[in-house]
């Protein structure tokens, strides 16, 4: 991996956190809810990707 994809990594984990964070403010459930969701897209693009580089 480059210094792009590296930089790339860093701001989508830190969106991720920005957003998860900032709907735990309004409700603490939603937080937990947005993580999961997050969570769970980032095995599956993870999974997806394992599977094409075969």
């Amino acid at each position: 991996m480059n210094k792009l994809d590296y930089l790339t990594l860093l701001v989508g984990l830190a969106g991720a956190a920005a957003v998860t964070v900032g709907m735990a403010l309004l409700h603490a459930a939603a937080g937990w809810v947005v993580g999961g969701g997050f969570g769970l897209a980032w095995s599956w693009m993870t999974a997806r990707s394992a599977g094409r580089a075969r």
